[in-house]
């Protein structure tokens, strides 16, 4: 049967994972041989493509998710919440495997740890996916560390004319066949952490990115808000939104589904890296990677507040 958010095709998809966070407070990262104890805080849906996928429907949008789940009580609890946050589901595969979870580690202000416990076989969600599905799409979105398996579904989309976007963290970095991913990828988001791989001031890490490939680079630098290279060449600094962090899991995914609503909306990269900027850091503001997605209302307050040009475009 035919679900009300599959009525209509996505505007985003995003290729990647969907999983479970089992989220912990810890009073520090244990040194060799300690023994600590930790505060459990629950369970929470989460997953990079989930994430993104559900900002991006949180602000109006229409999304969807390529990939896979277990079947098992977390597949299913991931599932139903992205059903009931209106993210078109139909490219979720199930399989024999336990759904992907990761541990989080919470310090007292908010940063996280992670421990990944992913699903074998990658390459699945990219083998099943049938690429006329992307009729329609105007901005697909996938990750670096899934690797190769991306690449046919990177150019199919290039050669649509639909914008494509990497995300890379330091585990993409360890990925064969990444600059051929990158010279497929028109929107480049990544962590201060990668960048740093390729140069440590972040405007040199830019250009050498962007060497590579991508015209639009976003370089996230958490509560300091991020680099926006447009595809002018322009480099600017778009500040952070100052909040009291709880977790910030997810955070990034969470800024990457909301500047794809605004590109996909025609607003200017500035605009929607503030929009970006603003989704990103009101989702730490709770735990659980989407235990706070702000409305276009509450964000449009945060823009005001700030003075910000975004301000504009919401209500």
């Amino acid at each position: 049967m035919t679900t009300s958010a599959q009525s209509k095709t996505p505007e985003y998809i995003t290729f990647s994972d969907i999983s479970v966070d089992i989220a912990v407070r810890i009073p520090h990262l244990p040194a060799p041989d300690e023994k600590i104890a930790v505060e459990p805080l629950g369970e929470y849906p989460g997953g990079m493509a989930a994430n993104a996928a559900c900002a991006f429907s949180a602000l109006g949008g229409r999304a969807g998710v390529v990939s896979a789940i277990g079947d098992d009580a977390h597949g299913k609890f991931s599932l139903a919440d992205l059903e009931a946050r209106g993210v078109d589901t139909r490219w979720v595969y199930t399989v024999a495997e336990p759904t992907f979870w990761t541990l989080a580690l919470l310090g007292h202000d908010g940063d996280k740890s992670l421990l990944e416990f992913p699903m074998p076989a990658p390459a699945l969600k990219y083998e099943q996916f049938d690429t006329a599905s992307l009729d329609g799409v105007s901005f697909i979105h996938v990750v670096a560390d899934e690797g190769a398996p991306a690449l046919g579904v990177l150019a199919e989309a290039r050669r649509r004319g639909i914008t494509t976007a990497l995300d890379l963290e330091t585990l993409g970095l360890e990925v064969p066949r990444l600059t051929e991913l990158l010279a497929l990828t028109d929107v480049l988001f990544v962590n201060t952490a990668a960048a740093q791989e390729f140069a440590s001031d972040p405007r040199v890490a830019i250009d050498a990115l962007h060497a590579l490939g991508p015209e639009t680079i976003l370089l996230t630098r958490g509560a300091a808000g991020c680099f926006l290279r447009e595809s002018s060449g322009l480099v600017l600094r778009i500040p952070g939104h100052a909040v009291t962090a709880l977790d910030t899991t997810g955070a990034g995914d969470c800024f990457a589904g909301a500047f794809a609503f605004g590109r996909v909306r025609g607003w200017t990269d500035p605009e929607s890296a503030q929009l970006a900027n603003l989704m990103a850091a009101l989702s730490t503001t709770a735990i659980g990677s989407r235990g706070h997605l702000a409305t276009m209302e509450e964000l449009g307050r945060a823009a005001r507040a700030d003075g910000l040009a975004v301000a504009a475009r919401l209500p």
